[in-house]
């Protein structure tokens, strides 16, 4: 799972930020680190699952920017060598290294185009800010709220920033936040066009997309398994494995 924290400014020091981002421990068991930006700070604890070893541990660095992320990037492999063959260098095995490549690439345009799912928190050393993202569907959970400041500052979990924020408000899923400003990158809810397949081909084309969608899901330099509880979706993830 991991877990994550940004602040947009020092209101607080490391000592008294430590209490609320450990209230998420069991997130990250296997290792936490706190980085010091030249305003705020990046926190992050550690479930590994990509890269195993320390150099898979977050935030990772490029030219002075930082990102964190709770997240699972698919099919990052071929992109992972497209990046490498433009000059990028890899210490580890994690997916989400190659968040500030893409950053650096692309800037925003990023979001739109990760196949993913995700809650992340970049460092830009261009604006000294903080910009943060979550999924279109919004799978993976990501929180923010204004310290007493008045500084954003942005969690994994809600009871992260009990006590910190007055407020605490769900991150929109298909958004980023930058420069101040919240702004949608996907929209799910519209639909332009409808299928006009048959019932027999609609129910093959769900049945490959489903195989696709557990095949993706599968890329992992950790032990995998199955939790079969009876229910329609575990039973058909089993079925098809």
């Amino acid at each position: 799972m991991c877990a994550i924290m940004g602040f947009s400014k020092k209101t607080y020091t490391k000592e008294e930020l430590l209490p609320f981002f450990d209230r998420t421990v069991s997130r990250g068991p296997d290792m936490s680190r706190i980085i010091e930006t030249p305003s705020g700070w990046l926190c992050f604890h550690r479930l590994a699952i990509m890269g195993l070893t320390e150099a898979g541990m977050q935030p990772f660095e490029l030219d002075g920017d930082y990102v964190v992320c709770n997240g699972e990037i698919y099919g990052f492999r071929p992109l992972k060598r497209q990046l490498a063959e433009k000059g990028y260098q890899f210490q580890s095995g994690s997916d989400c290294e190659i968040l500030l490549p893409l950053f650096h690439e692309y800037g925003l345009d990023m979001f739109a185009q990760l196949d993913a799912e995700f809650a992340l928190i970049i460092y830009d050393s261009k604006t000294d800010s903080l910009i943060a993202a979550r999924d279109p569907i919004g799978i993976r959970p990501l929180f923010y709220g204004y310290d007493k400041d008045g500084a954003i500052v942005f969690a994994s979990e809600a009871k992260n920033l009990v006590g910190l924020c007055s407020e605490v408000c769900p991150f929109p899923p298909g958004h980023y936040y930058a420069g101040g400003k919240f702004v949608r990158y996907a929209d799910l809810t519209t639909v332009g066009t409808y299928s006009q397949d048959d019932l027999e081909t609609a129910c093959k084309h769900i049945r490959d997309k489903l195989i696709a969608g557990v095949d993706k899901r599968l890329d992992a330099d950790a032990p995998l398994g199955f939790l079969l509880s009876g229910g329609l979706d575990s039973s058909l993830v089993c079925a098809i494995s």
